[in-house]
């Protein structure tokens, strides 16, 4: 009788091939007109049916981190998506966006669920904070 061998798979990491995919440059048009040019790490590109680039679930949520520096709070109501990116694209905590804004991290999860809107004086906050990494330069967590 022949012994079966079980084939080891590494769990929670990407094979090796997408680890070592190059980076990948992605322009995005703003709706202000601007355009945005980035390069999106590798790991988070795959190949479509068809051959086209294709972004994994982080690689998503990478580019709307990096759409939410870029769009002001002010121009719209923003949605909880922006608020959560934004918020995450400035690497902080509920607690300590809230600090910075002026509220508390239950306003901020509030906001995050869709419960709550921000009032015009947070949006204000908001929008001062956004700007003022943008004009710092604000290196994006990948």
């Amino acid at each position: 009788m022949a012994a079966t061998v079980k084939k080891r798979t590494r769990r929670g990491r990407k094979p090796a091939a997408a680890l070592s995919r190059p980076d990948f440059p992605y322009t995005m048009r703003l709706p202000d007109g601007r355009t945005v040019c980035i390069e999106v790490p590798g790991r988070w590109v795959t190949a479509d049916r068809d051959g086209t680039p294709a972004f994994e679930p982080d690689g998503v949520a990478f580019l709307d981190r990096v759409r939410a520096l870029f769009l002001s709070a002010l121009d719209r109501p923003p949605s909880p998506g922006y608020i959560t990116r934004l918020r995450e694209g400035l690497a902080l905590t509920q607690r300590a966006f809230g600090e910075r804004v002026g509220v508390d991290k239950m306003t901020v999860s509030r906001w995050e669920r869709g419960a709550m809107r921000p009032s015009d004086e947070a949006l204000r906050a908001i929008e001062k904070l956004r700007k003022g990494a943008v004009r710092r330069g604000v290196a994006i967590s990948v």
